[in-house]
């Protein structure tokens, strides 16, 4: 069972995929619990600890896994009261506050960074990467991929990822620069999100034949399998994916994320010269320049690619699962 916050995007996701999930009143940006601004997000949390320990006793887990976020507080404090086993899984370089409070409750905390290590006990964190859809081990052949987008072969492609609910500021870098990708044979596959569609549809560009964006990405195996190149926001996940695919990659670290976290992911790929950052307040100015540099660069492209891949955890999903059947058999 799943527990999400109402009118989040897990609400109407995951029951496609057939599981089950509770909704829980709360939502937040910055780890504000005791804000100015929280005295709303207060009343959510009391009332969100009444549902998630309400769920608790009737849905009666055997382990309650925890991958931070304002939805996991009042369900890691629910588990703990009813004293049910915690995993925590922190996806990111710098952990968030619930992740930070509850380690000290949790039986097991799986980490996917080497530098998250020293927010949490020592004796019981273990390294074992974020899990990854098992598609991406599975992806279709280029070929296959380019047919089903309807897209060319020997031009170049471009992967762009704005997060799932996509991103205004690589939105607008890109509109800037249709004209220049589209006079450089160049082809674009372009995730703009929801708020951003209308606007998008309107413009003349976005429906030349090398550009093909959608609201949102379906099936995303077939976009990372037909890229050439992939620009993508700095999410833990996102990077984890990346990292097994091994396509050359430049970072746009999304710069309110709550501790900066984004940021700091993406400065330990480019520490091990594994991808190019934009910063946020530069795209518009080096996003497509950038591209088109990296697009005619095969040798940093190359290295690139052995660089990501040495970063990859394949084994991530199973070793998580090993570490939560420990605890409950």
């Amino acid at each position: 069972m799943f527990i999400g916050s109402k009118n989040h995007m897990e609400m109407r996701e995951i029951p496609k995929w057939g599981y089950s999930i509770e909704k829980i009143w709360i939502s937040g940006g910055k780890d504000k619990f005791f804000s100015l601004s929280g005295f709303i997000l207060s009343i959510q949390l009391i009332y969100s600890l009444f549902l998630a320990n309400k769920i608790m006793k009737k849905f009666s887990p055997d382990i309650v896994i925890g991958t931070g976020g304002f939805v996991s507080f009042p369900t890691l404090y629910a588990a703990k009261k009813n004293k049910i086993p915690i995993l925590i899984q922190e996806q990111n370089s710098f952990p968030g506050l619930t992740n930070r409070i509850f380690s000290r409750y949790a039986n097991k905390i799986c980490i996917a960074y080497e530098q998250a290590k020293k927010y949490f006990p020592q004796k019981k964190t273990i390294i074992t990467g974020n899990p990854v859809r098992s598609e991406i081990f599975h992806l279709p052949s280029k070929e296959k991929a380019c047919i089903h987008l309807g897209l060319n072969i020997t031009k170049p492609i471009i992967l762009s990822i704005g997060g799932s609910q996509g991103s205004n500021s690589m939105n607008n870098a890109w509109i800037k620069g249709l004209k220049r990708i589209i006079e450089l044979d160049m082809q674009l596959i372009w995730q703009v999100g929801k708020l951003d569609l209308y606007k998008i549809k309107k413009n003349k560009m976005s429906h030349h034949s090398n550009i093909l964006f959608m609201e949102f990405i379906e099936n995303i195996p077939a976009c990372y399998a037909a890229a050439d190149i992939i620009v993508s926001r700095a999410g833990a996940l996102t990077i984890s994916e990346i990292c097994l695919i091994g396509k050359p990659y430049i970072l746009i670290p999304f710069p309110w994320s709550s501790n900066d976290h984004q940021n700091q992911n993406a400065k330990i790929l480019e520490e091990k010269k594994a991808a190019l950052i934009i910063k946020n307040e530069e795209i518009e100015k080096k996003l497509v320049n950038s591209v088109i540099k990296l697009v005619n660069d095969s040798s940093m492209k190359k290295k690139m690619s052995r660089n990501l891949l040495k970063l990859g955890k394949p084994k991530a999903t199973n070793d998580i699962v090993n570490e939560i059947l420990q605890i409950i058999l």
